[in-house]
C-alpha cells in the first residue's frame, strides 16, 4: 500500500513540475515599469527578457515580470541587476497560469555558471 501512495504522490509532483514555466539564458533586456494610470505602488514592477524561449508559456509573450512593491520582487530585480552586469546566464520559474498584462510572472530565480 505504500509503495502505491508514494507513486502516486511522485507522479503527481512529477506532473506539476513538468508543467512549470522556466527559461535559462542570458538577460537581453530589463525594465522599470510604472503603470501610468495607477496613484498608487500596484503598478510598480520589472520586466525582463532573456535570450532563449520559454517553455510552457501560456501568457501570451516571451518576457517576465516581478513586483517592486514586495522585498522578495526587490530581491530579484537586484539579483537580476547583478546578474545582467556579470553577464552570467539565469534560469526563471513561474507559477503555471500567472500572468500580468501578458508576461510571466517569476516565482524563482537561479543564478546559472
Amino acid at each position: 500500500m505504500n509503495k502505491y501512495l508514494l507513486f502516486a504522490i511522485s507522479f503527481l509532483s512529477f506532473g506539476v513540475a513538468a508543467a512549470t514555466p522556466n527559461e535559462t539564458g542570458n538577460i537581453t533586456f530589463l525594465q522599470v515599469h510604472k503603470n501610468p494610470d495607477s496613484n498608487s505602488s500596484s503598478g510598480e514592477r520589472f520586466i525582463v527578457r532573456l535570450s532563449s524561449t520559454s517553455s510552457n508559456n501560456s501568457c501570451g509573450s516571451d518576457q517576465w515580470t516581478g513586483y517592486l512593491t514586495t522585498e522578495a520582487g526587490r530581491a530579484q530585480y537586484s539579483a537580476l541587476l547583478a546578474i545582467a552586469i556579470a553577464s552570467k546566464q539565469v534560469k526563471l520559474e513561474g507559477t503555471p497560469n500567472r500572468c500580468e498584462s501578458s508576461s510571466l510572472l517569476i516565482r524563482n530565480l537561479y543564478v546559472a555558471w
